[in-house]
């Protein structure tokens, strides 16, 4: 199944039994005629048995691989591609070798380079390394087939998958490797791969590793404990990998056949690899000349995920605790290099408090940088300026926070500064100079104070706003320092969550009132941010796979019911206004102060993202 560069793998450990390959046959094509993934790896020798020793040198057990081979191809109903492991004798020479085949046609075969001789390895008894092979066809059932340095081509779709077996995986240049750098952006390991206490990790490490190095995804399976145990324990680790996140594993022994299936974004592959320069300046490192063999991957018309999209793409679903911590540290950090690289007369921070949750956030951020530097939360100066539209709820939230932290403490209402300006200009509407007026004043106030306290105006707008343009250009959108800029609103709630809980618990009930509060600006009466650009984990979601996995209007309407309950009219109202603010809004980002990055993706024109303001880009 492929659908908007998504494809759906599979790797198996099959209930073999050594020597037994009719048996062998059987449990394969029970597998293959179960799957519904576009491409199914078996472990190494699975038509055999890893395990099956001197057998390998009779004439009748290899002749009886190769005839179930032509059983499995003639009797499946399995439509994809399937990757087996088996002996192949070849001209006197029995090589360990990987054999790809779509319905009843085998597309090519590829040897294993390295053959593990130490501790209870044996392979080079029986086996020939396919390294530096000079064949590039071998004759089966009376086809030349490709053999050798092969990469498997899906021209239109971009796919391209490359297979290797098992301590090909293990070496220090591996095949997969110089497949990457020819252009495979998936990859297949058929393993039998001995257990032991200490090697899970090592496995695992290992195939997410090579995910991200080689900007691939990584199927890996093994053959599991229906190997022989005279000697050793197999393992029947699974593992999916894509650029070094972990996308699925199984590593419990079952006394049946198992079966990991996932879904890999091979467009968001191909998204990364064209941004690293890396990448591009390793490809004239590439060590052998592949073979291109044609293949077709049939597009699905109902795609079925195995896991459900996640709502928050940005939250990490593994280490969730270690990484808030992180994204806090590098927070306070940036912070403190701010703070030390200033004028002693210039260093206190200047910051607007509205009791919402980007300006809590800042401040929490600001008291634990002056506490790590020693200096005292008084070095604050936190300014609440309520105007006509503030709630009374969200100023008692901003002063009890300022009070809770023990800064310096402003209170300076704008109504009437903000009436006189707007008589000067002959202006009296309720509309967006009205409200833009208002946001321009508190940074007008802010500025001054900084000049008069000796200080610098932190910035508290987040990604999500930038993303959007949620800003007014000129005032919250400027400042001297914006420590939220690498934060999505997702992530600020989690950060607010998190504090609450833990190092400002005694603050506790009033962080919880600011992240159950509407999210709103306040600059017109009952004012809803969300009821104006639609929620905020929606337009995360949307952002995330913009930006992350470079995904289209087309492809981001394609997921969007998936992962929330929304109508078509809806996901199109999101996708419309989403791409509309982003493409209208960049002439607020090209102006923005600096802040830090905290996740992989960042709006700053100084960074990572540059376009023009006056780009026209079609929105569907």
């Amino acid at each position: 199944m492929v659908k908007h560069g998504f494809i759906k793998v599979a790797a198996a450990t099959p209930k073999i039994v050594v020597g037994d390959i009719g048996q062998n046959k059987k449990e394969i094509l029970s597998i293959l005629n179960q799957t519904k993934a576009s491409a199914i790896v078996f472990p190494e020798l699975s038509v055999t048995g890893y395990t099956a020793s001197d057998l390998f040198y009779q004439e009748s057990f290899i002749q009886e691989a190769k005839q179930a081979l032509l059983e499995i191809m003639q009797e499946t109903t399995y439509s994809g591609f399937y990757i087996l492991g088996m002996p192949l004798d070849l001209y006197g020479i029995l090589y360990n070798c990987a054999v790809v085949v779509k319905e009843k046609k085998i597309i090519g075969v590829v040897p294993k380079h390295y053959l593990p001789n130490y501790h209870e390895f044996y392979e080079k008894r029986w086996f020939h390394s396919g390294y530096k092979t000079q064949m590039t066809s071998i004759k089966l059932f009376g086809e030349q087939v490709p053999f050798g340095y092969l990469i498997f081509e899906d021209a239109d779709q971009n796919i391209r998958f490359g297979v290797e077996i098992c301590q090909d995986l293990w070496a220090a240049y591996s095949p997969s490797d110089d497949m990457s750098l020819a252009g495979a952006n998936l990859m297949f390991n058929l393993s039998a791969s001995p257990e032991r206490v200490g090697k899970l990790a090592v496995r695992k490490h290992l195939v997410l590793d090579h995910s991200r190095k080689q900007m691939s995804a990584y199927v890996y399976t093994s053959s599991g404990h229906f190997e022989s145990s005279s000697e050793v324990v197999f393992s029947s680790q699974k593992i999916i990998a894509v650029q070094g996140s972990l996308v699925a594993e199984d590593t419990s022994f079952q006394l049946e056949s198992s079966v990991l299936v996932a879904d890999v974004d091979i467009s968001a592959i191909n998204y990364q690899k064209r941004q690293d320069s890396t990448y591009r300046d390793m490809h004239m490192m590439i060590q052998n000349d592949y073979q291109f063999i044609p293949i077709k991957f049939e597009e699905s018309t109902s795609f079925i995920f195995e896991k459900k999209p996640t709502q928050k793409p940005f939250i990490p679903s593994e280490d969730l605790i270690q990484n808030i911590e992180l994204a806090n540290q590098l927070q306070i950090f940036a912070l403190i290099k701010r703070i030390e690289s200033l004028p002693e007369n210039s260093s206190k921070i200047v910051i607007g408090v509205s009791g919402g949750l980007d300006s809590a956030l800042a401040l929490l951020v600001s008291h634990q940088a002056m506490i790590r530097l020693s200096r005292n939360p008084k070095d604050i100066i936190a300014v609440t300026m309520p105007a006509q539209a503030t709630s009374k709820s969200s100023k008692s939230s901003a002063i009890k926070l300022m009070e809770g932290l023990g800064v310096t403490m402003l209170e300076i209402p704008i109504s009437k500064s903000v009436d006189l300006h707007l008589k000067s200009i002959d202006h009296e509407l309720k509309d967006i100079t009205y409200e833009n007026a208002q946001a321009r004043m508190r940074t007008l106030i802010l500025m001054d104070l900084a000049n008069k306290h000796g200080g610098f105006v932190l910035g508290t707008g987040d990604l999500s706003e930038i993303a959007l343009g949620w800003m007014t250009y000129n005032g919250d959108q400027m400042s001297m320092y914006a420590v939220n800029a690498g934060l999505p609103k997702t992530w600020i709630q989690l950060l607010i969550d998190y504090h609450a809980h833990h190092a400002y618990k005694d603050l506790g009930v009033v962080l919880d009132k600011i992240l159950k509060a509407p999210i709103t600006p306040e600059l017109l009466e009952n004012q809803d941010t969300e009821k104006s650009i639609g929620r905020y984990d929606i337009n995360d979601f949307i952002l995330y796979h913009h930006l992350e996995t470079g995904a289209d209007e087309k492809k981001i309407s394609w997921l969007l019911p998936y992962a929330f309950d929304l109508s078509k009219e809806e996901v199109d109202t999101y996708i419309k206004r989403f791409f509309q603010r982003f493409y209208t809004q960049q002439f607020k980002r090209q102006t923005l102060p600096e802040g830090p990055k905290i996740l992989n993706i960042s709006l700053s024109p100084r960074g990572q993202y540059r376009m023009p303001s006056d780009v026209k880009k079609k929105v569907m």
